[in-house]
């Protein structure tokens, strides 16, 4: 888990975000979860880029777990879950498609906006295909794909 703070700065790479700023600056600007599909090098800096805002002022309050570390994901859906979230505006979840199924029904919550805390989820999985196979919830993956950005090869099906 890292909680973000003011003298964070993340630079998304213009070569991946580049095609990608309307979307981009459309999410930074709503609370509504977002789900972004793109390679791992690029889904992490573009979902913290989001959730710290258009000018980079909102880093305090942020907090980026990788879904497969199962302890730290454990603890922070547990803050989200009881504690007073004022201070709590966003969760990056890095790598959703990781999210065993007890873990996809704890982050319901977030999604759906509970307590004032918005959650950004990353992919590089077809995670629509997960669904179709029934390893990853159907309620959670239309609850994410909000705002859905996707970044990879246009001649692929890899990020439909």
């Amino acid at each position: 888990m890292h909680l973000l703070n003011d003298d964070t700065h993340f630079q998304v790479p213009t070569g991946a975000a580049g095609r990608h700023s309307l979307d981009m600056a459309v999410a930074a600007r709503t609370s509504l979860p977002v789900l972004i599909s793109a390679p791992p090098e690029f889904a992490r800096q573009m979902a913290i880029e989001i959730a710290v805002g258009p000018d980079g002022d909102g880093a305090d309050g942020v907090v980026v777990v990788d879904a497969a570390d199962h302890h730290y994901l454990h603890s922070t859906l547990m803050l989200a879950a009881g504690a007073p979230l004022s201070h709590l505006r966003a969760v990056v979840v890095h790598d959703v498609d990781a999210l065993n199924p007890a873990q996809q029904s704890a982050v319901m919550p977030l999604v759906a906006g509970a307590r004032g805390c918005r959650i950004i989820a990353t992919t590089s999985v077809p995670l629509f295909e997960r669904v179709l196979q029934g390893s990853f919830d159907s309620g959670l993956f239309y609850a994410l794909n909000t705002i859905h950005i996707k970044v990879g090869d246009p001649e692929s099906d890899d990020y439909e």
